[in-house]
Protein backbone atom coordinates (compact mmCIF):
# COMPACT_ATOMS: atom_id res chain seq x y z
CA UNK A 1 0.00 0.00 0.00
CA UNK A 2 2.91 2.71 0.87
CA UNK A 3 2.84 4.86 -1.73
CA UNK A 4 0.63 3.53 -4.52
CA UNK A 5 -1.35 6.12 -5.08
CA UNK A 6 1.00 8.81 -5.66
CA UNK A 7 1.33 7.33 -8.86
CA UNK A 8 -2.66 8.11 -10.06
CA UNK A 9 -3.12 11.10 -11.88
CA UNK A 10 -5.26 13.72 -10.36
CA UNK A 11 -7.09 16.63 -11.40
CA UNK A 12 -9.40 18.38 -8.21
CA UNK A 13 -10.70 21.87 -7.59
CA UNK A 14 -8.75 24.14 -5.17
CA UNK A 15 -12.04 25.52 -3.35
CA UNK A 16 -12.48 28.55 -1.30
CA UNK A 17 -13.48 28.40 2.30
CA UNK A 18 -16.63 26.52 2.71
CA UNK A 19 -19.30 26.21 5.15
CA UNK A 20 -21.04 22.65 6.13
CA UNK A 21 -23.91 21.02 5.13
CA UNK A 22 -25.65 18.12 6.52
CA UNK A 23 -25.66 14.88 4.83
CA UNK A 24 -27.98 11.91 5.27
CA UNK A 25 -26.47 8.20 6.17
CA UNK A 26 -29.33 6.32 5.38
CA UNK A 27 -30.20 4.30 2.22
CA UNK A 28 -28.19 1.87 -0.10
CA UNK A 29 -27.05 -1.78 -0.24
CA UNK A 30 -24.26 -3.87 1.51
CA UNK A 31 -22.39 -4.55 -1.69
CA UNK A 32 -20.75 -0.63 -1.70
CA UNK A 33 -23.58 1.97 -3.06
CA UNK A 34 -23.19 5.36 -0.36
CA UNK A 35 -27.10 6.84 0.55
CA UNK A 36 -27.51 8.07 -2.72
CA UNK A 37 -27.24 4.27 -4.48
CA UNK A 38 -23.70 5.15 -6.26
CA UNK A 39 -22.06 2.32 -7.10
CA UNK A 40 -18.37 2.44 -7.45
CA UNK A 41 -14.88 1.82 -6.22
CA UNK A 42 -14.45 2.75 -2.72
CA UNK A 43 -18.38 3.88 -2.02
CA UNK A 44 -19.66 4.84 1.28
CA UNK A 45 -21.06 1.42 3.30
CA UNK A 46 -24.16 1.57 4.69
CA UNK A 47 -25.24 -1.67 6.09
CA UNK A 48 -23.55 -5.27 6.65
CA UNK A 49 -20.74 -3.73 8.93
CA UNK A 50 -18.56 -6.70 10.16
CA UNK A 51 -20.14 -7.74 13.34
CA UNK A 52 -16.64 -7.02 15.13
CA UNK A 53 -17.05 -3.56 14.25
CA UNK A 54 -20.09 -3.35 15.08
CA UNK A 55 -19.54 -4.52 18.72
CA UNK A 56 -16.79 -1.59 19.42
CA UNK A 57 -18.52 1.19 17.94
CA UNK A 58 -21.52 0.05 20.25
CA UNK A 59 -23.25 3.05 22.51
CA UNK A 60 -22.02 1.28 25.87
CA UNK A 61 -18.63 0.86 24.48
CA UNK A 62 -18.21 5.00 24.44
CA UNK A 63 -19.37 7.94 25.91
CA UNK A 64 -19.13 9.70 23.07
CA UNK A 65 -20.93 6.90 20.30
CA UNK A 66 -23.99 7.62 22.76
CA UNK A 67 -23.79 11.32 22.96
CA UNK A 68 -23.75 10.95 18.90
CA UNK A 69 -26.56 8.38 19.18
CA UNK A 70 -28.63 10.48 21.53
CA UNK A 71 -28.45 13.68 18.95
CA UNK A 72 -28.70 11.65 16.50
CA UNK A 73 -25.88 13.43 14.05
CA UNK A 74 -22.22 12.94 14.34
CA UNK A 75 -20.24 16.05 13.94
CA UNK A 76 -17.57 15.24 11.08
CA UNK A 77 -14.58 18.36 10.93
CA UNK A 78 -13.17 18.14 7.42
CA UNK A 79 -10.99 20.54 5.73
CA UNK A 80 -10.41 21.96 2.08
CA UNK A 81 -8.00 19.23 0.38
CA UNK A 82 -8.70 18.02 -2.92
CA UNK A 83 -9.43 15.37 -3.69
CA UNK A 84 -9.72 14.51 0.26
CA UNK A 85 -12.56 17.14 0.99
CA UNK A 86 -13.93 19.77 -1.13
CA UNK A 87 -17.49 21.24 -2.36
CA UNK A 88 -18.30 19.85 -5.85
CA UNK A 89 -20.81 21.86 -8.28
CA UNK A 90 -23.87 20.80 -6.37
CA UNK A 91 -22.84 22.34 -3.01
CA UNK A 92 -22.62 19.03 -1.57
CA UNK A 93 -19.52 17.83 0.15
CA UNK A 94 -17.07 15.49 -1.69
CA UNK A 95 -13.83 13.30 -1.28
CA UNK A 96 -12.72 11.01 0.45
CA UNK A 97 -13.61 12.69 3.91
CA UNK A 98 -16.87 13.17 2.78
CA UNK A 99 -17.39 9.17 1.62
CA UNK A 100 -15.43 8.36 5.61
CA UNK A 101 -17.82 10.78 7.17
CA UNK A 102 -21.44 9.03 5.11
CA UNK A 103 -19.71 5.15 6.35
CA UNK A 104 -18.82 6.20 10.12
CA UNK A 105 -22.29 8.00 10.25
CA UNK A 106 -24.43 4.42 8.79
CA UNK A 107 -22.62 2.70 11.22
CA UNK A 108 -23.70 4.77 14.03
CA UNK A 109 -27.00 4.26 12.79
CA UNK A 110 -27.43 8.40 12.18
CA UNK A 111 -27.15 11.65 10.26
CA UNK A 112 -23.77 13.61 9.53
CA UNK A 113 -22.55 17.32 9.57
CA UNK A 114 -19.82 18.06 7.93
CA UNK A 115 -18.53 21.37 9.02
CA UNK A 116 -14.93 22.69 7.07
CA UNK A 117 -12.30 24.18 9.67
CA UNK A 118 -9.14 25.78 8.72
CA UNK A 119 -6.32 23.61 9.83
CA UNK A 120 -5.03 26.08 12.27
CA UNK A 121 -8.19 25.53 14.35
CA UNK A 122 -8.73 21.97 13.60
CA UNK A 123 -7.28 20.36 17.00
CA UNK A 124 -9.32 23.38 19.42
CA UNK A 125 -12.71 21.97 16.86
CA UNK A 126 -11.77 19.06 18.60
CA UNK A 127 -10.90 20.19 22.39
CA UNK A 128 -14.22 22.82 22.66
CA UNK A 129 -16.76 19.10 21.50
CA UNK A 130 -17.59 21.26 18.18
CA UNK A 131 -16.34 18.04 16.35
CA UNK A 132 -16.75 14.42 17.39
CA UNK A 133 -14.00 13.56 14.71
CA UNK A 134 -11.91 15.24 12.40
CA UNK A 135 -11.15 13.65 9.29
CA UNK A 136 -9.23 15.94 7.13
CA UNK A 137 -5.98 14.53 5.52
CA UNK A 138 -4.86 14.90 9.15
CA UNK A 139 -1.03 14.16 9.73
CA UNK A 140 -0.03 12.44 12.89
CA UNK A 141 2.32 15.16 14.47
CA UNK A 142 3.73 14.92 18.34
CA UNK A 143 2.23 18.55 19.03
CA UNK A 144 -1.15 17.52 17.88
CA UNK A 145 -0.33 14.22 19.42
CA UNK A 146 -0.41 16.06 23.00
CA UNK A 147 -3.69 17.74 22.63
CA UNK A 148 -5.57 14.95 20.35
CA UNK A 149 -6.14 11.36 20.19
CA UNK A 150 -5.38 9.80 16.70
CA UNK A 151 -7.10 6.74 15.39
CA UNK A 152 -4.74 3.96 13.67
CA UNK A 153 -3.42 5.72 10.30
CA UNK A 154 -5.81 5.20 7.08
CA UNK A 155 -2.99 6.65 4.29
CA UNK A 156 0.21 7.02 3.93
CA UNK A 157 1.05 10.51 2.90
CA UNK A 158 4.14 12.47 1.22
CA UNK A 159 5.07 16.32 0.36
CA UNK A 160 6.79 18.04 -2.33
CA UNK A 161 8.45 21.61 -2.55
CA UNK A 162 6.57 24.18 -5.34
CA UNK A 163 8.04 26.98 -6.42
CA UNK A 164 8.01 29.49 -10.10
CA UNK A 165 8.81 27.75 -12.78
CA UNK A 166 11.47 30.36 -13.66
CA UNK A 167 12.86 30.35 -10.25
CA UNK A 168 16.81 29.50 -10.03
CA UNK A 169 15.86 26.92 -7.76
CA UNK A 170 16.45 23.09 -8.94
CA UNK A 171 16.97 21.36 -5.52
CA UNK A 172 16.24 21.05 -1.79
CA UNK A 173 19.66 22.05 -1.47
CA UNK A 174 18.99 25.26 -3.11
CA UNK A 175 15.94 26.08 -1.01
CA UNK A 176 18.70 25.63 2.21
CA UNK A 177 20.17 28.97 1.68
CA UNK A 178 19.97 32.41 3.76
CA UNK A 179 17.21 34.62 1.94
CA UNK A 180 15.21 31.99 0.59
CA UNK A 181 11.48 32.45 1.74
CA UNK A 182 9.30 29.46 2.25
CA UNK A 183 5.76 29.86 3.50
CA UNK A 184 3.38 27.09 4.66
CA UNK A 185 -0.16 26.73 5.95
CA UNK A 186 -0.89 28.04 9.50
CA UNK A 187 -1.26 24.46 11.18
CA UNK A 188 0.11 22.50 9.02
CA UNK A 189 2.48 19.83 9.65
CA UNK A 190 4.57 21.44 6.31
CA UNK A 191 6.64 23.56 9.49
CA UNK A 192 8.67 20.69 10.75
CA UNK A 193 9.17 19.35 7.26
CA UNK A 194 10.79 22.58 5.90
CA UNK A 195 12.87 23.26 9.37
CA UNK A 196 14.41 19.40 8.58
CA UNK A 197 15.17 20.00 4.78
CA UNK A 198 15.60 23.72 4.67
CA UNK A 199 16.69 24.94 8.22
CA UNK A 200 18.50 28.04 6.61
CA UNK A 201 15.32 29.59 4.71
CA UNK A 202 13.49 32.15 6.52
CA UNK A 203 10.31 29.80 7.09
CA UNK A 204 7.27 31.57 7.97
CA UNK A 205 3.11 30.82 7.94
CA UNK A 206 0.09 32.34 6.59
CA UNK A 207 -3.85 31.20 6.55
CA UNK A 208 -4.99 28.98 3.54
CA UNK A 209 -7.77 29.94 3.63
CA UNK A 210 -9.65 27.00 2.03
CA UNK A 211 -6.70 27.16 -0.81
CA UNK A 212 -4.52 24.34 -1.33
CA UNK A 213 -1.16 26.00 -1.86
CA UNK A 214 -0.39 29.54 -1.20
CA UNK A 215 0.67 30.34 -4.45
CA UNK A 216 -0.16 34.01 -4.15
CA UNK A 217 2.63 34.50 -2.02
CA UNK A 218 4.97 32.74 -4.87
CA UNK A 219 2.90 34.82 -7.57
CA UNK A 220 3.66 38.16 -6.18
CA UNK A 221 6.94 37.41 -5.31
CA UNK A 222 6.46 37.28 -1.01
CA UNK A 223 7.81 33.82 -0.86
CA UNK A 224 10.02 31.86 -3.28
CA UNK A 225 8.65 28.16 -1.65
CA UNK A 226 5.96 26.42 -0.51
CA UNK A 227 4.67 23.23 0.25
CA UNK A 228 1.86 20.67 -0.61
CA UNK A 229 1.24 16.96 -0.73
CA UNK A 230 2.61 15.59 -3.58
CA UNK A 231 -0.82 13.91 -4.80
CA UNK A 232 -2.52 16.89 -6.03
CA UNK A 233 0.74 17.70 -7.92
CA UNK A 234 -0.77 17.50 -11.80
CA UNK A 235 -3.60 20.00 -10.90
CA UNK A 236 -1.61 22.42 -9.14
CA UNK A 237 0.88 22.36 -12.30
CA UNK A 238 -2.12 22.79 -14.88
CA UNK A 239 -4.22 25.44 -12.75
CA UNK A 240 -1.08 27.35 -11.47
CA UNK A 241 0.30 28.74 -14.88
CA UNK A 242 0.23 32.65 -15.05
CA UNK A 243 3.54 32.52 -13.80
CA UNK A 244 3.96 28.58 -14.17
CA UNK A 245 4.78 26.62 -10.73
CA UNK A 246 7.36 23.62 -10.57
CA UNK A 247 7.46 21.06 -8.13
CA UNK A 248 10.79 19.65 -6.32
CA UNK A 249 11.49 16.44 -4.70
CA UNK A 250 13.99 14.48 -2.99
CA UNK A 251 15.98 14.14 -6.71
CA UNK A 252 15.22 18.01 -7.37
CA UNK A 253 12.68 19.24 -9.76
CA UNK A 254 10.03 16.70 -10.59
CA UNK A 255 9.77 16.58 -14.41
CA UNK A 256 7.32 13.55 -14.87
CA UNK A 257 3.50 14.21 -14.69
CA UNK A 258 3.50 12.49 -11.45
CA UNK A 259 6.13 11.98 -8.56
CA UNK A 260 7.78 8.93 -7.99
CA UNK A 261 8.27 7.01 -4.94
CA UNK A 262 11.87 8.10 -4.72
CA UNK A 263 10.96 11.85 -4.89
CA UNK A 264 8.09 11.88 -1.89
CA UNK A 265 9.88 13.86 0.85
CA UNK A 266 8.87 12.11 4.16
CA UNK A 267 5.97 10.15 3.74
CA UNK A 268 3.77 9.87 6.89
CA UNK A 269 0.58 8.66 8.51
CA UNK A 270 -2.59 10.26 7.97
CA UNK A 271 -5.10 9.53 10.72
CA UNK A 272 -8.47 10.61 12.02
CA UNK A 273 -8.15 13.01 15.02
CA UNK A 274 -10.45 12.26 17.94
CA UNK A 275 -10.88 14.50 21.12
CA UNK A 276 -8.41 13.03 24.29
CA UNK A 277 -9.63 10.91 26.93
CA UNK A 278 -12.39 8.93 25.48
CA UNK A 279 -10.58 5.21 24.51
CA UNK A 280 -14.03 3.51 23.56
CA UNK A 281 -14.49 6.11 21.02
CA UNK A 282 -10.78 5.53 19.73
CA UNK A 283 -11.14 1.54 20.01
CA UNK A 284 -14.63 2.20 17.44
CA UNK A 285 -12.73 4.07 14.92
CA UNK A 286 -10.00 1.77 14.84
CA UNK A 287 -11.84 -1.03 14.59
CA UNK A 288 -13.64 0.36 11.50
CA UNK A 289 -10.71 1.51 10.20
CA UNK A 290 -9.02 -2.09 10.36
CA UNK A 291 -11.71 -3.29 8.42
CA UNK A 292 -12.10 -0.52 5.78
CA UNK A 293 -8.18 -1.17 5.47
CA UNK A 294 -8.27 -4.92 5.02
CA UNK A 295 -11.10 -5.05 2.48
CA UNK A 296 -8.90 -3.07 0.62
CA UNK A 297 -12.34 -0.12 0.41
CA UNK A 298 -10.30 2.64 1.89
CA UNK A 299 -7.76 2.30 -0.59
CA UNK A 300 -10.19 1.84 -3.29
CA UNK A 301 -11.63 4.97 -2.31
CA UNK A 302 -8.91 6.86 -2.01
CA UNK A 303 -7.91 6.04 -5.50
CA UNK A 304 -11.23 6.79 -6.83
CA UNK A 305 -11.09 10.24 -5.90
CA UNK A 306 -7.35 10.76 -7.13
CA UNK A 307 -8.33 8.99 -10.49
CA UNK A 308 -11.52 11.70 -11.20
CA UNK A 309 -11.04 14.88 -13.03
CA UNK A 310 -13.23 16.84 -11.15
CA UNK A 311 -13.92 20.42 -13.00
CA UNK A 312 -14.22 23.50 -10.48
Amino acid sequence: MKHRFFGAAAAMAAAALLTGCAIGAGGGASAGPNAEGEDRPGAPLVEGFESTVLKACAAEASETVAKIQERGTLHWGIGVSPPFGFKGGDGNWQGVEADNARELAALLGVEVQIQDYDYGIMTASLQSGKADIVGAQLFITAERAAAIDFSDYYYLSGQLFYVLEDSPYQTIADLDQAGVRFVYGTGNAQKAIAEKYIPQATISDAPLRGQLLLYEFLATGQADASMVEAAPMPVLLSKYTDPQLAAIGLEGRVTTPTASESEIIDPFEVAFGLPKGDDGWKSCIDAWVAEARESNRMQERIQYWLDQNIAG
